[in-house]
């Protein structure tokens, strides 16, 4: 927030009038004003919510700037009649009834979890939260072959220090949190999208965790599991409510009950129904919510419109050579985890020979479909991953490296030469990049159309 209030306090002389009533223009979009009111809230908004309005102009440009933006955007979208078209119709009901759920949910639940200081030390306790483990286990194929490498003791992976259960994968968590020191677990299955992981454990040792160190940790589980039983009862109560078709708290607020059934509906629709039933769409801050999100699905689906043809992206590939220098791309594969010491211990059990593909599906975090193989380039967020790997040679393993509050170990697997010409990796680049350059052609054009005036404090 400290950015922002330098901003604030360098605007307001020049936009905010400082002492000078907020209703004060400070700019015309068309026939349309900005004041100083909503230039302050819409940049306080923005440092929230990291408001965009396309990539028509920088997210780093001045508030006024963005403001402006999105007001001519939004302008010609509506003189286009796209605010009646059936397909922004129908995001807009969808995203107005997740507002619905969404707010009638943080009061009905959110607001009325208490959580003390009693139930996170009895959470701590019940939920192994104290324990330290250190473990050897072995993720094998089959059973058999999981439960041979552990009784010999020779598991694929022996981990030299000590893991807290939020590292290790929530599926097997519990299991393995509750042996006692020097036991085994049972074979534990690992579903990994069509494929299945046997994954057998032998606890080694133990430390005490103080409370201190796992608190916030606790306290999030803690809520969370309040959260899921505060929900499923009220859905229950909604259930037995609107099954018998009472509607007692607001009789002007007809329910349906051929839409939210207790047979035919899902427990949102309750949720949403309930919502509506009490009102809350009409409350004003619901309504202040709605009405920016409205603005929001309907520029989202304006800027969609501005696309770029296969030869508008092959023509600005000609045009900028220099944006596409040829390349050395580099194919890892990568660990994500949330702690350096596991990161450190994970490139350890790499260095002495594990299979780094053996460790992904057990403690990286969001793997997605690509599990654990990324490609790097000189365009890969963050580019820090890219300039580390640039000097390895294949094979090599690189690492813990931070990012983002995550730990990175990762092994480099291939090299090859890229860019420099039209391929599919360049193809892909021209169109982002024309497609930038086009919406920001557009927004000049509008700028001209409906004639975008600054005003002085003073004065045009």
């Amino acid at each position: 927030m400290t950015k922002l209030k330098r901003l604030i306090a360098f605007l307001c002389p020049l936009f905010f009038g400082c002492g000078q009533p907020e209703t004060e223009v400070i700019a015309l979009v068309g026939n349309k004003k900005i004041t100083a009111a909503e230039l302050r809230d819409f940049a306080e908004w923005g440092e929230k919510r990291a408001i965009r309005v396309g990539t028509a102009i920088p997210a780093t440009s001045d508030p006024l700037q963005q403001l402006i933006a999105r007001r001519l955007l939004l302008l010609e979208a509506r003189n286009l009649g796209m605010a009646t078209d059936s397909v922004f119709v129908r995001r807009l009901e969808r995203r107005r009834r997740d507002a619905v759920i969404e707010s009638y949910l943080e009061r009905q639940v959110d607001a009325k979890i208490v959580v003390t200081a009693e139930d996170i030390l009895q959470e701590y306790y019940d939920a192994n939260g104290n324990r330290g483990l250190k473990f050897i286990y072995s993720a094998r194929a089959t059973k058999a072959a999981a439960i041979e490498d552990l009784a010999a003791e020779k598991s694929i992976l022996s981990l030299p220090g000590y893991v807290l259960k939020g590292q290790v994968n929530e599926q097997v968590a519990d299991e393995l949190f509750a042996l006692p020191v020097g036991s085994s677990s049972p074979v534990l299955p690992l579903p990994i999208k069509a494929d299945t992981v046997f994954v057998a454990f032998k606890v080694l040792d133990e430390k005490r965790v103080p409370l201190i160190a796992v608190r916030q940790l606790t306290e999030r589980r803690l809520r969370s599991r309040i959260r899921a039983k505060m929900e499923w009862a009220l859905g229950s109560s909604l259930r037995d409510k609107y099954a018998s078709g009472t509607a007692k708290d607001n009789p002007s607020r007809k329910f349906d009950s051929s839409s939210a059934g207790p047979d035919s509906a899902r427990i949102a629709d309750l949720y949403f129904a309930a919502g509506l039933q009490s009102g809350i769409d009409e409350e004003p801050e619901l309504q202040a919510r709605l009405t920016t999100i409205a603005e929001d699905v309907l520029l989202s689906y304006y800027l969609e419109q501005i696309d770029i043809s296969p030869a508008e992206a092959r023509s600005y590939f000609a045009r900028h050579p220099d944006q596409f220098p040829a390349y050395e791309a580099i194919t890892i594969t990568e660990i994500v985890v949330h702690n350096r010491k596991l990161a450190q211990d994970l490139r350890l059990a790499i260095a002495e020979g594990v299979d780094p593909e053996l460790l992904i599906p057990i403690f990286s975090q969001g793997v997605g479909a690509n599990r654990g193989r990324v490609k790097l380039s000189p365009y890969t967020m963050p580019s820090m991953r890219y300039e580390r790997a640039k000097g390895m040679e294949i094979n090599a393993i690189g690492g813990p490296m931070e990012w983002a509050g995550k730990f990175s170990v990762f092994v480099v697997v291939d090299k090859v030469r890229e860019g420099g010409q039209w391929d599919r990796a360049s193809q892909r680049r021209a169109e982002r990049l024309a497609r930038e350059e086009k919406k920001r052609q557009h927004l000049d054009s509008l700028r001209q159309k409906f004639s975008v005036r600054v005003l002085a404090p003073d004065g045009p």
